[in-house]
């Protein structure tokens, strides 16, 4: 998974069907791995507001799967991690619902499109997701880059 555990940022935008400009998105992320796969949890804030709990586990014939509660969804997946781009498809069990997500490098962090379909609407997003740096403050420490 492109992906690696720690914490995580993002920004960038999202864009509702018939909408000519997006609206602006943050994500908070902490992402944990062990032995049987990766948890990702956090926030979301701007185009929509609320938390974000995906679970990732390898299955018996070579993707993963999914099972993801983002903002009000409950989705279900599968997963190509392996190489990139990464790519998952998600849907909920009524099959009202579902989206897919493309991860990818890009010069500043991970780059991450995709959309989601709820009946006849749809919504697409863009988002830069960046490891979190912490601020390290001190007398004594001169960065020669600069740090977010």
């Amino acid at each position: 998974m492109i992906l690696k555990r720690g914490d995580w940022i993002g920004k960038g935008s999202i864009l509702v069907d018939g909408a000519t400009l997006g609206v602006g998105l943050e994500l908070a992320l902490k992402i944990v791995d062990d032995d049987d796969g990766f948890t990702i949890t956090g926030d979301v804030s701007g185009g929509g507001q609320g938390p974000i709990s995906i679970r990732i586990a390898p299955n018996d014939v070579g993707t993963y799967v999914i099972d993801a509660r983002i903002l009000k969804a409950a989705l279900d997946g599968i997963a190509k991690l392996e190489s990139e781009p990464n790519l998952a498809l998600v849907w909920n069990e009524a099959q009202t619902q579902s989206g897919t997500v493309a991860l990818f490098h890009v010069d500043t962090g991970i780059g991450c499109r995709g959309f989601f379909r709820e009946n006849d609407n749809a919504v697409t997003w863009e988002i830069l997701v960046q490891p979190k740096q912490e601020v390290v403050s001190g007398e004594n420490i001169v960065s020669f880059r600069p740090r977010r």
